[in-house]
């Protein structure tokens, strides 16, 4: 059910990505950006491989036919995004952080009508902005205040970049949908993407030299993001867009605030607000009615 159900796929996306929050915005207190990265990519490559290793020795001639696409496809949704975002939550502040990232699923709309030439959905603007909304009064606690006072530094930019980098994947992810299975598509795009990391964490280890204190929560976080985050997630998200395509999934990607709140909540101490509730009614609202236009407009185009 779950395999074929897009909405299902999508929540247990977001939902994995909300714990991932959490979850990175400890472990980059003690591992540096690119590093954790690697780690991360590391370990889900370490997972995929024995599983998946002989299809992609099967697809290889295909893959090689491919390879633009697939370096692309590393490099903006794999290694760009997440090491983007671990770079930026270091020096800006979660308001600004998630704000941007909430912009993302107007990127993907306008990306999906400039490169895929597919009609612009005018008629999800109301649902995204709607969602958008629910996130905003999440992330700035209920005050406008803090929406009107915000500010622009090296991590808001770094963030711009992840959210761009995460439009460009879902967009060019669209384009493969249907060309491979999806298990042997994404560890091909791991370890193109640690090919990129590796020469990277290096780098940033001399010049950081970083002291890493191993304990028992630190490596179930690692787990958590290299197993479920960057597996099952990733698995669920590229499966959702062969099925129903980007513009329809970007909506969802405004339940990480909400899911990320909600493991705050558990994890960290933090306590459920009345503003929390209020912006997750909006946000489920928005992705209700975002979604509910863009399968109108594909009823009608099949007509």
């Amino acid at each position: 059910m779950l395999r074929r159900s897009p909405y299902l796929l999508l929540i247990l996306a977001t939902c994995i990505w909300g714990g991932n929050f959490v979850a990175g915005k400890a472990l980059v207190l003690h591992i540096p950006p690119i590093t954790l990265a690697t780690l991360r990519w590391g370990l889900a490559f370490l997972c995929l491989l024995p599983f998946f290793g002989k299809q992609v020795w099967q697809l290889r001639a295909e893959f090689l036919r491919n390879w633009p696409m697939i370096l692309f496809l590393s490099a903006t949704g794999v290694a760009g995004f997440n090491t983007l975002t671990y770079e930026a939550v270091q020096f800006t502040g979660s308001i600004n952080a998630s704000l941007m990232n909430s912009a993302t699923p107007i990127i993907v709309v306008v990306l999906t009508w400039l490169v895929m030439r597919e009609r612009f959905a005018w008629a999800a603007l109301p649902g995204i902005l709607i969602s958008m909304a629910g996130v905003s009064w999440i992330i700035s606690r209920g005050s406008l205040s803090a929406l009107l006072h915000l500010s622009f530094n090296k991590g808001d930019l770094l963030m711009i970049g992840a959210v761009i980098c995460w439009a460009l994947y879902s967009v060019g992810m669209k384009k493969m949908a249907g060309r491979f299975p999806s298990s042997p598509f994404l560890l091909i795009q791991v370890a193109a993407a640690l090919v990129l990391l590796i020469p990277l964490s290096m780098v940033e280890w001399g010049i950081k030299s970083p002291q890493i204190e191993w304990n028992l929560s630190l490596t179930a976080g690692l787990i958590y993001i290299g197993l479920f985050a960057s597996i099952v997630s990733f698995l669920s998200w590229n499966r959702a867009i062969e099925l129903v395509g980007p513009q329809r999934c970007a909506g969802f990607l405004n339940l990480i605030p909400l899911f990320s709140a909600i493991f705050a909540t558990f994890f960290t101490g933090e306590s459920l607000q009345v503003y929390h509730l209020l912006g997750a009614v909006w946000i489920v609202v928005g992705v209700y009615l975002t979604n509910l236009a863009m399968k109108k407009r594909l009823v009608a185009g099949l007509k």
